[in-house]
């Protein structure tokens, strides 16, 4: 959202591995996955110094757009009080509260927060417990394996019982395929009415601004940000393609896509196959490559427009860039390569063509 909170996300993003520099999102083509060796993958490989692709000329692959001197719409340079106060909305969620329902028992379209740590033959699986942190679940809603929801109704704030179910027989994890389990369950709260916050100082100050209006001003600031990246984002989708896709930048492309999947399997404690299947619903690995070709051509294609332009115009990244993007926390874990090129694609280059684009 705003840069305070921007910071946070980014942050979080990194720690999670899941930051990528040309934004992957489900990008893949080209090989099986079994032609990729995750064991010891970094960011930073098949990087040069200064974040372009190693050995790869991108104005011999790419046909660009007009990019110097296009025209903007001036609306697009400044924030709407009804943006602002949508962007309040968002943080004010943060802060919203409910009453809490004692005097009843749990029904269903309701709204608990439980606790729980499941087990089979009496001994606990990885994933199945939530360790003391409680979440919001609604019954009828949130989806749950069997009637494992289903299964809190009539109990009360506080009970503490045991719950019965049965994983499907085709989960996707081999330990619990078709297994009985028991969760020791607790309910922590019955929600009722929404109690809304309103914004104040003290809102603003969690977010590291002394007051309301100094939070809505970058918030502004933040907004048209966004509408010029937007901007940004829409003139390189107008490049094209002259030459196939360089084999070395799709792999590049496709292990950074394959590396954030693989981090959360391994979290769950799951191969990559198993988290496809069971988390993002796939058949299997190779079955997301071929699913998300055309996604990771595309990509490609926007990653390589970029560095064109930089190639073109001289622009580069100095190790000071980073660190005013406030990237350098990250340098050991992800290189100084990528992040020179995820500074380059977020800021560098979009900050060149909108500084020579003409407000309509």
């Amino acid at each position: 959202m705003i840069k305070k909170i921007t910071a946070i996300a980014l942050s979080l993003l990194l720690t999670a591995g899941s930051l990528a520099a040309c934004d992957s999102g489900g990008i893949i083509g080209g090989d099986k996955k079994t032609d990729y060796d995750l064991t010891n993958y970094s960011p930073s490989d098949g990087l040069d110094i200064n974040g372009f692709f190693k050995d790869i000329k991108a104005s011999d692959y790419v046909s660009l757009p007009e990019y110097k001197g296009v025209s903007i719409p001036a609306d697009l340079l400044e924030a709407s009080e009804e943006d602002v106060e949508a962007q309040i909305e968002l943080i004010l969620d943060e802060y919203t509260t409910y009453e809490e329902i004692t005097e009843r028992a749990v029904e269903d379209g309701d709204t608990v927060n439980i606790d729980y740590t499941g087990t089979i033959d009496g001994v606990a699986f990885d994933g199945g417990s939530t360790n003391g942190q409680g979440t919001d679940v609604t019954i009828g809603v949130t989806n749950y394996i069997d009637n494992f929801l289903e299964q809190l109704i009539g109990h009360f704030a506080g009970d503490r019982f045991d719950v019965y179910v049965t994983f499907p027989a085709d989960y996707g994890v081999d330990s619990l395929n078709g297994k009985e389990a028991v969760f020791d369950v607790t309910i922590n709260a019955l929600y009722g009415e929404e109690i809304r916050a309103e914004m104040s100082d003290a809102i603003a100050n969690d977010y590291g601004f002394e007051n309301v209006e100094e939070l809505k001003q970058d918030i502004k600031d933040w907004l048209v940000s966004q509408n010029k990246s937007d901007f940004f984002t829409e003139l390189i989708h107008g490049s094209s393609l002259t030459k196939d896709v360089p084999k070395q930048v799709m792999d590049y492309l496709i292990k950074a896509d394959l590396s954030d999947y693989k981090y959360y399997a391994d979290s769950y404690g799951v191969t990559l196959d198993e988290f496809m299947y069971s988390y993002a619903g796939y058949e299997n690995t190779d079955v997301y490559l071929e699913y998300n070709t055309e996604t990771y051509k595309n990509n490609a294609l926007y990653c390589l427009a970029i560095q064109a332009i930089a190639e073109a115009e001289g622009l580069s990244v100095t190790d000071m860039d980073v660190s005013d993007a406030g990237l350098s926390d990250y340098i050991e874990s992800y290189g100084m390569p990528y992040l020179k090129q995820y500074v380059l694609q977020t800021i560098t280059v979009p900050s060149f063509v909108i500084d020579n684009a003409v407000a309509e």
